[in-house]
């Protein structure tokens, strides 16, 4: 499958650039009222190269169902925000070395002061998102501020799911495991809260403004959606390159990630092969051998892992665009509407 790649880069690099002014904006408040070194600091992850898609799929939906852009442009920013926020610590987490073109700020900077401008970047989310109750009355304030608080539940509790298999070094997993970790950590704050907030922003105001039932079927479309998005970004950690794909190639192998991909050729290698990969996976990565994570890397290759991997991506692609006209009951096709559809192509396409 195939996107247009015109339309999508140029409503994300639309999307990225309104983004970037309005915390260009909230930052140079802060510079000024605040301490500014850590503003200087939190400045790094938001204003490096990355995709934007999270806010950009916030502003078409909300236009997709007949807002306009100055109506989700605060939620579309607190979205970009809390993703950062999140990649900081994840950094700290995972052992990261590498993100977006750059060094990862607490191999920079150290772990207190990273996890200092995480929580900070976690705070000035908030102070925008409170912006809303000026911009969209507080019925909508406060429907987009339940969105948050659930997309971070979500993606939290993904999280620990994740931690706590590497902790307790468990391998004997099945897709299904794989599937409803994704869907907390990557569903939620990469596709469904994203479209969720969108229409809840674009929506007709007073009692027109969408109740929750009318936003069951973004849950759907969210989930297909996000698990090809998470199945494709773990391939790309394994076969992307590296200066477009912006973060550590095989990072995931060197974390011990419990990718789709890794739990295929676990269950499918040969028994030395996966005695090999077991003890291999369960040390600490600073006891990991550069030379034995290329060999598994061939390894996996070679068992048909990812090419498992991406037949599961591309069947959870074309399912979310069979059920996206439903998601979307009643609003007129235009742009916005094409550029959402082409998303569901784009998380396949992608090399970054």
């Amino acid at each position: 499958m195939s996107h247009d790649e015109q339309l999508v880069a140029r409503v994300l690099g639309e999307s990225r650039d309104l983004v970037r002014q309005e915390v260009q904006r909230h930052l140079t408040d802060r510079r000024r009222t605040g301490y500014g070194p850590l503003y200087e600091l939190l400045a790094e992850y938001p204003l490096r190269e990355g995709k934007g898609l999270r806010p950009a799929i916030c502003l078409a939906a909300a236009r997709g169902v007949g807002g306009h852009t100055d109506q989700a442009l605060l939620s579309a920013t607190a979205l970009e925000l809390l993703h950062n926020a999140f990649l900081v610590h994840d950094d700290i987490e995972d052992g990261s070395q590498f993100r977006r073109g750059g060094t990862t700020l607490f191999e920079s900077h150290g772990v207190p002061v990273a996890i200092n401008v995480g929580d900070a970047t976690n705070v000035l989310a908030v102070s925008v998102l409170l912006e809303n109750v000026t911009s969209l009355g507080v019925r909508k304030a406060l429907l987009v501020l339940r969105e948050f608080e659930r997309m971070s539940r979500e993606s939290v509790e993904g999280q620990a799911i994740e931690l706590d298999w590497i902790a307790a070094r468990r391998f004997e997993l099945t897709d299904h495991d794989y599937l409803r970790m994704a869907y907390k950590k990557t569903c939620w704050y990469t596709v469904i809260a994203p479209l969720r907030i969108g229409v809840i922003c674009g929506s007709p105001p007073g009692p027109a403004a969408p109740l929750e039932h009318e936003l069951t079927g973004l849950v759907s479309l969210g989930y297909h959606a996000g698990i090809a998005f998470q199945i494709q970004d773990d391939l790309l950690n394994l076969e992307g390159d590296q200066g477009l794909y912006g973060k550590e190639r095989h990072g995931d192998l060197w974390e011990g990630k419990r990718t789709v991909i890794l739990m295929h050729f676990i269950r499918s290698a040969s028994g030395p092969d996966r005695e090999r990969a077991l003890q291999l996976l369960s040390r600490p990565r600073t006891e990991k051998d550069p030379a034995e994570i290329g060999w598994l890397a061939v390894r996996i290759e070679s068992t048909g892992s990812l090419e498992y991997a991406r037949d599961m991506a591309g069947r959870f692609s074309r399912r979310a665009l069979e059920i996206e006209t439903d998601a979307f009951p009643g609003s007129a096709e235009s742009e916005d509407r094409r550029f959402l559809r082409e998303m569901l192509h784009y998380v396949i396409d992608r090399i970054s």
